[in-house]
């Protein structure tokens, strides 16, 4: 297909359109409840992990070792191996990237029957996935610039299924033609969970009046459009810098939201009062604002945030080392600022409520303890 588009157009034609017949298919998916989306999920994974392996597999017995970014990886990339406070910058960088991630898994832990349902999937399997995934992604790349020499590095999935149809034969085709599908069914199910449901319920909470999780997925979906999502996806740079951009944002806030129920509240709660909508309610503060959390948040951001634009936009913002390396450091960082002050804020100017319980059983969750009606309980 002839490419339409200008140069300063960050996708092609056949891609564009490729795009939006995604998002076409994507959307009545939009109208499924976040609970049938189960068996989906776990179809998508089985045959998304059987196709990444055959291509690992092939690659590496084609290739017969690592490939060259395994065994010489100056010679492809042109600089040394880092070393000393420049590798550990290196892995900080990625591991406040990839903690920024792992944020979102409270979106589908919530529908949890027990609190300690969600534990192994945390500590196990989110680990050994994303380790599995980046290993097999580095040397099936690695593996295809030795039998590919004069292919840039196929980073990209699409690129390497491409040049696999274009260097192979009529089985190579077969073959990519399953791949792709597998891959593009695993797409689909993140695409719509990870992204319209999730979003959608994020909206539903701001304005439960007037959108449910399903108007506020489509609303997501058509965000996701203006967005110009193709500009990030082709510029290594700002991909890796907006992944990374979660935790600029989500560490403060979690630091606020854990300093609040385990430290402050230390795990009590008044229920009840969470659905009053007046100022009756001990969580109601200011109208319905507590002015402590956005002072909280802004206090824990800002320090990452030079280092955060300069990584987004390096050829127009230029800062100084230091700054870069808070950015790479902005979840621990952001996550401790936020939490200390979310807890000076809230000795210094305490609210009503702090470490109060219903005196009933409104919502049937007491333990036997404070069902008997125990003085002075705390939660062991």
């Amino acid at each position: 297909m002839r490419n339409t588009f200008g140069p300063g157009i960050a996708m092609k034609t056949n891609e564009f359109i490729s795009f939006i017949i995604f998002w076409l298919i994507s959307c009545p998916f939009l109208l499924l409840r976040p609970e049938q989306y189960r068996l989906s999920s776990i179809i998508s994974s089985v045959i998304v992990i059987i196709a990444a392996l055959s291509i690992f597999i092939w690659a590496v017995i084609k290739q017969g070792n690592g490939g060259p970014l395994i065994s010489n990886p100056e010679t492809v990339y042109g600089i040394g191996e880092l070393k000393g406070a420049a590798l550990g910058w290196a892995m900080m960088r990625m591991i406040t990237s990839g903690i920024g991630g792992w944020a979102g898994g409270v979106d589908f832990s919530r529908y949890a029957a027990k609190p300690g349902d969600q534990l192994y999937g945390q500590i196990f399997i989110i680990p050994v996935c994303l380790l599995g995934t980046n290993v097999l992604g580095i040397v099936t790349t690695s593996c295809a610039r030795g039998f590919y020499p004069d292919e840039s590095l196929l980073w990209k999935l699409y690129d390497l299924l491409q040049a696999i149809q274009e260097h192979g034969g009529p089985g190579a085709r077969a073959a990519v033609f399953f791949a792709a599908f597998a891959f593009f069914v695993s797409q689909l199910s993140v695409n719509v969970t990870a992204c319209g449901v999730v979003g959608g319920i994020d909206l539903a909470v701001l304005l439960p009046r007037y959108i449910d999780i399903k108007r506020g997925a489509f609303i997501i979906a058509i965000i996701g459009i203006c967005i110009n999502p193709w500009k990030i996806l082709n510029s290594a740079n700002s991909f890796i810098s907006v992944i990374s951009g979660y935790a600029v944002f989500l560490g403060p806030l979690s630091g606020i939201m854990i300093a609040d129920y385990h430290l402050l509240r230390r795990r009590r709660l008044k229920l009840s009062h969470l659905f009053i909508p007046n100022s009756s309610s001990d969580f109601w503060f200011w109208r319905g604002l507590n002015w402590r959390a956005p002072v909280a948040w802004l206090l824990g951001v800002w320090p990452s945030m030079p280092g955060f634009c300069a990584s987004i936009t390096p050829d127009s913002i230029h800062v100084n080392t230091t700054w870069v390396h808070v950015y790479y450091m902005s979840w621990p960082l952001g996550f401790s600022i936020s939490a200390a002050t979310w807890v000076l804020l809230n000795r210094l100017w305490p609210p009503p409520g702090i470490g109060d319980v219903d005196e009933k059983d409104v919502f049937g969750t007491f333990v036997p303890a404070e069902s008997s009606g125990l003085e002075n309980y705390t939660e062991g």
